[in-house]
């Protein structure tokens, strides 16, 4: 073997060498460097929740971990189309770092204890505590972010009046497109929650906006509203068959039932009687039926008809309370016979007649009286009235019996009489019906002598007990 050959050998010998030495070398330098990464770090080939974080300490892996939490985007979508981005950070939401640090140190010990040379990928889960800036939130879900679109409101379900059925009827809520913030801060945090359990750190969120964030109607086709329904409808009902029928003696007047009904408005839920018609209706009956503080005309037993100005006897039909009452009558749905609320009453009548047959009838000129009950003539009587002047005439018109009594004692401090009367029958203004025994005679001018009275209308005693027996408190009296 040459020189040469020798050479070449050695030389093959030196790089072999040199490669083994360097291979020994680089073996060992990875074996420095693969327990150095196990040793100081959460090791090779790992992952949490899908994350990368080989070769990271624990210090490390808790930043990128909280990181990649928070630059997790959120995407919201409305009607197919993308209408506002956010990250979890904006939306307040973070990875409590203590809890994330203790769980990284326990995953570190827990993996120090089954290190292999040969490592393979391995994904774990491990315990976080997710925090929640409301605040933040509540500044990144106002409705502002999420476009121009032009929204509509939710209805509620509602009562209404229905034209073309003539009855209340339920509309039925409608839900609207207008975001109801705290509904859609719910909402997100529900897609969240769900999002955080299966993909914490990887991925996007998508979110769409529906009903779960819009504003809903707060009233819904309840029992509440079908109970409501029922009772305005019955209502109603009551309202368009009411009648009601006004007895004035023999005589009737009837509110009828499509007068009512013309009266009937509704306003919302509300079934309102126009009290302006049925006080125009009530005013009606009084212009035709009230009798009293109206000048009387009397046909009287001499076959002349006079009129008398101060008629303070008969009927007065109270506006007020009518119109109250009727409210109630029509409100009960029942077919009402009554008398109308009076404020003034006589003692009885036959439509606009409220004597019906029943009066005392007294002539000044005449110096008579007539006593008549249920149309028949009991009794007539001369009689002697007021002297003829100004303090002691007896007044005209029309009143009713105040009392009688029996006996009853006369007095006056003006006249200084005291004088007892068998029979007492006043009328108006301390004047009555009374025997008088001092009286001799009775009829004719006597009044215009010294023989008149004070203003009282004297009677023979017989007669005045005749009239005592046959008349009470209320019975009408005339004098013209």
């Amino acid at each position: 073997m040459d020189n040469k050959e020798k050479n070449r050998k050695k030389k093959i010998k030196v790089i072999l060498g040199i490669c083994i030495a360097l291979f020994l070398l680089l073996g060992g330098g990875l074996l420095v460097y693969i327990h150095k990464v196990d040793t100081d770090t959460l090791g090779r080939k790992i992952t949490i929740y899908g994350l990368d974080v080989s070769g990271q300490n624990v210090e490390k892996a808790g930043q990128t971990i909280r990181k990649a939490f928070q630059d997790k985007k959120v995407v919201f979508r409305e009607d197919g189309s993308q209408v506002y981005q956010t990250t979890v950070e904006e939306l307040g939401y973070s990875l409590d770092e203590g809890t994330l640090q203790s769980a990284l140190t326990v995953l570190k010990q827990q993996r120090d204890q089954t290190r292999t040379f040969l490592a393979s990928w391995k994904n774990y889960e491990i315990e976080y505590q997710v925090n929640k800036d409301e605040t933040a939130e509540q500044s990144a879900l106002t409705e502002d972010h999420f476009g121009e679109k032009e929204r509509t409101e939710a209805q509620n379900a509602e009562i209404r009046y229905s034209k073309k059925k003539k009855k209340f009827v339920i509309v039925n809520q409608v839900a609207g497109t207008q975001i109801d913030e705290e509904r859609l801060r719910n909402y997100v945090d529900k897609t969240l929650e769900a999002e955080f359990q299966d993909k914490l750190l990887t991925g996007e969120v998508k979110i769409d906006l529906n009903q779960q964030a819009y504003k809903q109607p707060s009233v819904k086709d309840s029992k509440e509203l079908k109970k409501e329904l029922k009772s305005l409808n019955g209502q109603l009902k009551k309202y368009r068959k009411a009648t009601i029928t006004y007895t004035f003696g023999n005589t009737t007047e009837t509110l009828d039932s499509q007068t009512v009904n013309s009266w009937i408005s509704i306003q919302g839920t509300k079934i309102v009687i126009d009290q302006e018609q049925a006080g125009a209706f009530i005013s009606q009956l009084a212009n035709k039926y009230n009798t009293i503080y109206v000048p009387r005309t009397f046909h009287t037993s001499m076959g002349t008809d006079v009129t008398v100005e101060d008629n303070e006897y008969g009927y007065r039909i109270d506006q007020s309370g009518e119109l109250s009452q009727l409210l109630t009558d029509l409100k009960s749905g029942k077919d009402v016979v009554r008398e109308p609320v009076y404020s003034s009453k006589g003692m009885q009548r036959n439509g606009t007649d409220d004597l019906a047959g029943s009066y005392i009838e007294v002539s000044l000129d005449a110096q008579h009286l007539w006593l008549y009950k249920d149309g028949g003539l009991v009794t007539e009587t001369d009689i002697v009235s007021g002297a003829p002047t100004e303090e002691r005439h007896t007044y005209t018109g029309a009143w009713p019996i105040a009392y009688k009594a029996s006996p009853f004692t006369l007095t006056s401090d003006v006249y200084g009489y005291d004088t007892k009367v068998k029979y007492w029958m006043p009328f108006v203004y301390g004047q009555g019906l009374h025997d008088a025994p001092w009286q001799s005679a009775f009829g004719g001018n006597r009044y215009k002598t010294g023989n008149g009275s004070h203003g009282c209308i004297n009677l023979p005693e017989e007669e005045a007990a005749i009239i005592y027996e046959n008349i009470d408190g209320g019975y009408p009296i005339i004098i013209y």
